[in-house]
Order: structure tokens, then C-alpha cells, then sequence
């Protein structure tokens, strides 16, 4: 049985083109993966404001003799107060370039969870249990769409270099 070699990989523009995540991104209001121009406001009352959505997939780039399964997300450590990641599971024929249109509407309320979407915790959370064979390169299964919520209890301030956990994607291959 051979392995297959996995990234992680997230696409910014208009159609889905997969590039190395694994270096690190940032939550931001724009279609890039390290932007820093346009930060998420944070609210001056209770309320949260989103960024704009991260899609991200488990993408074969060497292809093996196995099968892909069992796709996980978590948190390498908590956020801190105020500051949430979220994540749906969607098609990956379901991509959408990152938009203000598709953003998750703010909410007056600390701590919203954006409607389809479950919060990301140091507990893993399984996205998918599909089985997929390594044979093929490109992305495996569903692809995983992340947020960032910050709300006003969050007391780093506005900035855009805010420390946060390392976001963690896990697999089985067997």
C-alpha cells in the first residue's frame, strides 16, 4: 500500500483553484489568503462581525493506493475571548469566491453563531466520512468553508495580527 501526500489547500477568485494553506492565512474582509488591508471591525457595542468565508479541502498532490476518510477540523489551543472560528461542509462543486454577498450577517448579539455553521473548538469535529482513493490528485471529499466571528468582548482591539491557534485538518488514509 503506497500513501498518498496531502495538503491542505484553500482557493481564492472567481473559480476553484487550489493553493498551500499550510504556511498559514489570515481572517480578513477580502479575497486573499494573508490580506491585511481589509481587517473584521470589531463591534463597539455587543454585536459580532464576521470575514469574509475561507474555503479549504484536503487536496491529494501525489497520488497513493489508499482511501481518504473521516476529515476533522479543530483548534490547536482555545481563542481568545471574544473571537471565534467557525465551519460548514459543502460540496466542492459548491464554491463560492469570497464575497461581502456571502459573508455571514452581523449580529447585535456577542458570540453569534452565523446561521449553517458550527463553532471550531480544541474538541474535533468530524466534516466528512466519505471514503475517497488516493489515486486521483485534487481535492478529496467535502471541502471545509471557515469564518471568523470577533465580537466586543474581545479586548485585542482592532488590528490585523492577532494571535490565533493553529486551525487543524486531519484525515485517515487506510
Amino acid at each position: 500500500m503506497a500513501n498518498a501526500v496531502v495538503q491542505a489547500q484553500n482557493s481564492v477568485g472567481g473559480s476553484a483553484t487550489w493553493l498551500n494553506i499550510e504556511t498559514g492565512g489570515k481572517y480578513n474582509r477580502e479575497d486573499t489568503t494573508n490580506g491585511t488591508t481589509n481587517i473584521i471591525p470589531l463591534p463597539a457595542a455587543a454585536g459580532t462581525n464576521f470575514s469574509w468565508i475561507k474555503s479549504m479541502v484536503l487536496s491529494v498532490t501525489t497520488g497513493g493506493t489508499t482511501s481518504i476518510s473521516n476529515r476533522r477540523i479543530s483548534n490547536s489551543a482555545a481563542t481568545a475571548t471574544g473571537i471565534t472560528v467557525y465551519w460548514k461542509a459543502l460540496a466542492v462543486s459548491s464554491y463560492a469566491q469570497a464575497a461581502a454577498g456571502n459573508m455571514p450577517t452581523a449580529s447585535g448579539s456577542n458570540g453569534a453563531i452565523p446561521a449553517g455553521y458550527t463553532a471550531v473548538t480544541t474538541s474535533t469535529a468530524q466534516y466528512d466520512n466519505t471514503s475517497v482513493s488516493t489515486a486521483a490528485t485534487g481535492p478529496t471529499g467535502s471541502m471545509v468553508v471557515i469564518c471568523l466571528g470577533v465580537d466586543n468582548t474581545y479586548a485585542g482591539g482592532a488590528n490585523n495580527a492577532a494571535a490565533m491557534p493553529t486551525l487543524l485538518l486531519g484525515y485517515d488514509e487506510a
